[in-house]
C-alpha cells in the first residue's frame, strides 16, 4: 500500500473515532441534561468546554505531538477520550463539566497530528482533496453518533448510548498499532521535553505568531472561525432544538442530526475535489460563508409544520454548505506554512478557529435565555457569518 493512503486511512479511522466519542455529548443532550438538572439550552456550554479543551491542548501540546509522534499522540488521545466519557456516568454536573473538558483535550492531538502525517505523505496536486477525506471522517464519526447513539440512549439510557463510543474508541486506538512504524517519518524523537517546557510561554507563543505574521494565514483563520460559530450552534443545538421546539422523538432528530453530519461528510469530499482544480481556497470558503448565513436563517424559520420529509434534506444541504471547510483549512495551511512550521501553523490556527466553537454555543445558550427563543440567536449567527464574508470579498477584491 502506497505511503499516502496509510497514512490517509489511518488519520482517517482516528478522526472518524475521536469525533464518534465528541460527538455524542449533543446527541444524548436532551437526555443528559435533564439528567443533571440543568436547562436543555446548557449543553451549548457543556459543548463549549469540549472545545476548550481542545484549545488548551493546542496551546501547550504540540512538543507532545513531536516527541511521542503524531500516531501515538492520536492514540494517548482517543484512550484519554474514553476515560472521559466513563465519567460522565456519575452523573453529576461538576463531573459532567470535568469530563467534558478532559474530552475536548483528548481530541486535541488529532488537528496538528493529523496535519503532520499527512503534510509529509500526500501527493500535492491531490492536497486538497487528501485533508478533505480526512476530514471527512470526523463527519463520518457524527454520522454514526445520530443513528446508534440516540436509539441507544432513547432505549436504555444516556449512559448506556455513551458505551458505545468508549468501545469504538478503544479499538481504532487499537486497530492503528501496526501502523506507528511506518508513519514514524513525523516524528522528531530529539525535540526536547520536559514538564516545565511543556507549559513554557513559547509554546503558546510560536502557534499564534507563525498565523499572526501571514496576511493570508490569518484571513484564512477569520473566516474558518465564524464558520466554526456556525457550524457549532448547529451541530451541538440540533437534536435540542428539534426535540424542544418541534416535538420531534429523539431518535428522529437524531436521524436529522446524522444527515446533518452526513452533508458535511459527503461535502468535505467534494470542495476538496472542487479545490484542486480551482486553486483558489479562500474564494472557495468565502463563498460557502454567504450560503451558510442564508441557510441558518432558513432553519431558524423552520414551519412546525415541516416532516422530515422535508428537514432531512435540509439538515444534509446545511451540512454540505456548513460544515465542509475544516478539510480545505488544513490543506491550505499546509501550503501556506513556513518550512518546518506545519504543526505551529495548524495548532494557531486552529486553536484561534476553536474559539468560534467556544464563544458561539456558550453565546448561543445565553441568547436562548435573555430572548426566551430560539429564532434571534440563530439570526445572530446568521449575521455574523455574513459579516465576516462581506468583509473578505472585499479584502479579497483590493488585493486582486
Amino acid at each position: 500500500m502506497p505511503l499516502w493512503l496509510t497514512a490517509l486511512l489511518a488519520t482517517t479511522g482516528m478522526q472518524m473515532a475521536g469525533s464518534y466519542m465528541s460527538q455524542s455529548l449533543p446527541v444524548v443532550a436532551p437526555l443528559l441534561t435533564a439528567g443533571i438538572g440543568v436547562g436543555r439550552e446548557q449543553i451549548g456550554a457543556i459543548y463549549a468546554l469540549n472545545s476548550l479543551g481542545s484549545i488548551l491542548f493546542m496551546a501547550f501540546g504540540t512538543p507532545l505531538v513531536l516527541r511521542a509522534g503524531p500516531l501515538p499522540a492520536m492514540q494517548i488521545g482517543i484512550v484519554c477520550g474514553a476515560g472521559a466519557l466513563s465519567l460522565l456516568s456519575v452523573g453529576l454536573f461538576p463531573v459532567v463539566v470535568l469530563s467534558a473538558l478532559l474530552l475536548g483535550l483528548s481530541y486535541g492531538p488529532a488537528p496538528p497530528a493529523s496535519t503532520r502525517i499527512l503534510a509529509a505523505t500526500a501527493i500535492e496536486r491531490h492536497r486538497g482533496l487528501i485533508f478533505s477525506i480526512k476530514q471527512a471522517g470526523a463527519q463520518l464519526g457524527g454520522v454514526l453518533a445520530g443513528l446508534t447513539i440516540a436509539p441507544m440512549a432513547a432505549a436504555f439510557g444516556w449512559g448506556a448510548g455513551l458505551a458505545l463510543p468508549i468501545g469504538v474508541g478503544l479499538l481504532a486506538a487499537l486497530a492503528v498499532w501496526p501502523l506507528r512504524k511506518p508513519l514514524e517519518i513525523a516524528r522528531d524523537p530529539p525535540r526536547p521535553f520536559t514538564l516545565p517546557g511543556l507549559f513554557h510561554w513559547r509554546n503558546l507563543r510560536t502557534p499564534f505568531a507563525t498565523v499572526l505574521g501571514h496576511s493570508h494565514l490569518l484571513a484564512l483563520t477569520l473566516l474558518t472561525t465564524s464558520l466554526a460559530v456556525v457550524q457549532g450552534c448547529l451541530f451541538s443545538f440540533c437534536v435540542t432544538y428539534l426535540v424542544t421546539t418541534r416535538d420531534m422523538a429523539l431518535t428522529v432528530a437524531g436521524l436529522a442530526y446524522a444527515c446533518m453530519q452526513g452533508g458535511g461528510m459527503i461535502g468535505r469530499i467534494f470542495v476538496g475535489w472542487a479545490a484542486d482544480r480551482s486553486r483558489n481556497v479562500l474564494r472557495n470558503m468565502v463563498v460557502q460563508g454567504w450560503a451558510s448565513a442564508g441557510l441558518v436563517l432558513v432553519w431558524a424559520l423552520l414551519p412546525h409544520a415541516w416532516g422530515m420529509v422535508v428537514i432531512a434534506p435540509l439538515a444534509l444541504l446545511m451540512g454540505l454548505v456548513c460544515a465542509s471547510w475544516p478539510g480545505l483549512m488544513l490543506a491550505e495551511i499546509s501550503r501556506l506554512a513556513p518550512t518546518g512550521r506545519i504543526a505551529d501553523a495548524a495548532s494557531g490556527s486552529t486553536m484561534i478557529t476553536f474559539s468560534g466553537y467556544v464563544v458561539g454555543p456558550t453565546l448561543f445558550s445565553v441568547g436562548v435565555r435573555v430572548f426566551e427563543s430560539w429564532f434571534v440567536p440563530y439570526v445572530l449567527v446568521a449575521a455574523q457569518m455574513a459579516l465576516m464574508a462581506g468583509w473578505l470579498t472585499v479584502w479579497m477584491v483590493r488585493r486582486g
